[in-house]
């Protein structure tokens, strides 16, 4: 079993050239008798030439190993994940969040 570190970063706005993203939310979905992190974010082109889009989207760290039990040297909380493998899985969860939570698009990490 492989398992990362990640690292729960809210409410930080990551400015770009033609826009920005923030992640928003996390929440935890039950699939398969496992638990999963996920977390919701929202992109926007806001200063580009081509003009103004925007999305909300979701990213998946994967399967959650040990939740926020620690903190790095910012003070943002630590986890461990395992990522999500199955293809079959990745499609169940991405139907589930969209349906669930609006989203556009989801990314597996």
């Amino acid at each position: 079993m492989v398992t990362r570190i990640y690292t729960h970063e809210l409410k930080k706005r990551i400015q770009a050239i033609a826009g920005w993203y923030e992640l928003e939310e996390e929440g935890k979905l039950q699939i398969h008798g496992k638990e999963v992190l996920y977390v919701l974010g929202i992109a926007a082109v806001d200063s580009s030439c081509c003009g103004v889009w925007g999305c909300r989207y979701g990213l998946v760290p994967g399967y959650i190993r040990h939740f926020k039990t620690r903190k790095d040297a910012e003070g943002c909380w630590i986890s461990e994940v395992e990522p999500i493998a199955d293809e079959k899985t990745r499609q169940e969860i991405s139907r589930i969040l969209k349906e669930k939570e609006g989203v556009q698009q989801v990314r597996f990490s």
